[in-house]
């Protein structure tokens, strides 16, 4: 139980880092909360691990929750989004 109720208090602010910045690639050592930056880190490491099969944390659910506020589980893509969407501005 207190693993959920800790995830599901990353998971909040997850959501106002989504609010505040506009998505949910928090660094993994961001200054403004290096455990959010973490755990984001941790949560993408988990759902490799279940695509896998191999023993995870991740839950169908959780998955459902990340997907539903824009989660993205590679870091490539949202990075390679970023970067088209820049050259995309200055074009």
């Amino acid at each position: 139980l207190a693993s959920s109720l800790d995830w599901d208090r990353r998971f909040n602010e997850l959501k106002q880092y989504k609010a505040d910045y506009g998505g949910c690639s928090v660094p993994k050592e961001w200054s403004g909360n290096k455990q959010l930056g973490r755990w984001v880190s941790k949560q993408r490491l988990q759902h490799r691990y279940l695509q896998q099969g191999k023993e995870s944390s991740m839950t169908e659910e959780r998955i459902a929750k990340l997907e539903s506020i824009g989660f993205e589980w590679s870091l490539a893509s949202s990075l390679d989004w970023d970067r088209r969407f820049n050259e995309l501005k200055q074009y």
